[in-house]
């Protein structure tokens, strides 16, 4: 990084440098749009869909703005692979999506104090750190975004936003041109509002990388997290009895198996490698005193965790994906909830307000930490609404490079709980 450690050279890209139309605007999920939509290539797998990308990565050498008021220096230059080939599969952007600071923060909570809104309820999160793109598919303002995930940042937003989400196995796609923040756990993929969707997107950008196990040709296995349904809130305990009867009937059958305890052993490795290598991507920005005080303190923590520490918290990740491919058999897929919570509101994710509570925030990533900290594949997808009509989602969950597999499987879990057709209607309908 430069001396400033602010890109003194960032190009504004004419063609995402337009204004972004009130009734746009008032969603906050875009930091920069593009009017009219770029389009670099017709009559493609993609053509005829629109897409926000989250503004961590370059493009046409335009610096991402990574969630701060100025983009820092990255030595990002060109742009991404992941955004140019799906640029070149036809797709048009529609512009660069919000994000919390360095992505460093689960809840959607900006630099400034704002928020994206959360088409299901102005109160509630909008989860993060890919709360922008999850907000501009959720409010049908593009037909799918690019996000990141290093912990949980899609898939905690598809359960607050009631989207899809797509995390790959650890390095399939690309990393080249987007933010790190912690490389061994970084991940673009992909939210819309529905699997389909992700499996044309997936087809799209991994051809090479369809793993050969055909569901078409067998009985579908899921294996179920029962320990994690029923240790969590009521409503997402009660999930499990109510996927199961309408899986069921699609002729899919499920057995369960314990998790909770890889689940508890996967947390202090997977914090020891997040906020060590945080720490080490983001040193330059601190040295130089340039981001907010909040984040600086919680970056600062990475300090304590030197590369032997990070490398036997990677060992112990090692350790967990034998035991769970023991537990999981190569044809199966594992069903676990998207979060043990409902989707809180903003108070109790906002520092500072009454009703802040740090135990509320830590348990937006309860349940994705393990799958990031072993870099399998997953999708996430709702299944149901709670009480409040906001949506309830669950986590399919497979074998490292069957991501094809469990896309397929995803796809047919959505198909067995009937919520995309039936929850988006109301939306629209309340709308």
């Amino acid at each position: 990084m430069g001396s400033s450690a602010i890109d003194q050279h960032a190009v504004v890209s004419s063609e995402c440098a337009a204004a972004i139309p009130e009734s746009v605007a008032s969603w906050r999920a875009f930091s920069a749009y593009c009017s009219p939509a770029y389009v670099e290539q017709v009559g493609s797998d993609l053509s005829g869909l629109t897409f926000a990308c989250k503004d961590m990565v370059v493009f046409n050498n335009r610096a991402p703005l990574c969630g701060l008021p100025q983009a820092p220096d990255l030595g990002l230059s060109g742009t991404a692979p992941v955004l140019q080939s799906v640029l070149q599969a036809g797709a048009a952007l529609q512009g660069l999506s919000t994000m919390p600071a360095l992505a460093y923060e689960p809840s959607g909570l900006h630099h400034d104090g704002t928020r994206p809104v959360n088409p299901w309820g102005v109160d509630l999160i909008s989860g993060g750190s890919s709360s922008g793109s999850a907000v501009a598919v959720a409010a049908g303002l593009v037909d799918f975004a690019i996000g990141s995930d290093t912990a949980g940042s899609l898939r905690i937003p598809a359960q607050a936003c009631g989207v899809a989400s797509y995390k790959p196995s650890y390095g399939l796609l690309s990393l080249e041109g987007a933010m790190p923040l912690a490389p061994s756990l970084d991940c673009l993929g992909f939210l819309a509002r529905d699997v389909a969707l992700l499996q044309r997107i997936g087809a799209v950008l991994t051809p090479s990388h369809q793993d050969q196990i055909q569901i078409q040709n067998q009985a579908p296995s899921l294996y179920w997290a029962e320990d994690c349904f029923l240790s969590s809130v009521p409503e997402i305990g009660h999930l499990h009895h109510t996927m199961l009867g309408s899986l069921d009937k699609q002729g899919i059958a499920g057995r369960t198996i314990p998790l909770a305890d890889l689940m508890q052993a996967a947390d202090a490795p997977l914090f020891t490698v997040l906020d060590g290598e945080a720490y080490q991507s983001f040193l330059p920005l601190l040295q130089a005193g340039l981001l907010p005080e909040t984040l600086s303190r919680r970056l600062q923590k990475g300090a304590r965790y030197d590369a032997e520490a990070r490398s036997a918290a990677r060992h112990v990740g090692t350790q967990l994906y034998q035991h769970l491919m023991k537990r999981l058999p190569e044809d199966a897929c594992l069903i676990v909830p998207a979060m043990p919570c409902l989707t809180p509101t903003h108070r109790l994710c906002t520092p500072g307000t009454t009703d802040f509570s740090a135990k509320a925030l830590y348990a937006l990533s309860a349940f994705t930490r393990l799958a990031s900290l072993l870099g399998l594949p997953v999708v996430t997808l709702p299944v149901a609404q709670d009480g409040r009509g906001a949506p309830l989602a669950v986590q399919v969950i497979g074998h490292r490079g069957q991501d094809a597999y469990v896309l397929a499987m995803a796809k047919r879990v959505q198909d067995a709980c009937g919520f995309v057709s039936s929850a988006y209607a109301d939306l629209r309908g309340n709308a």
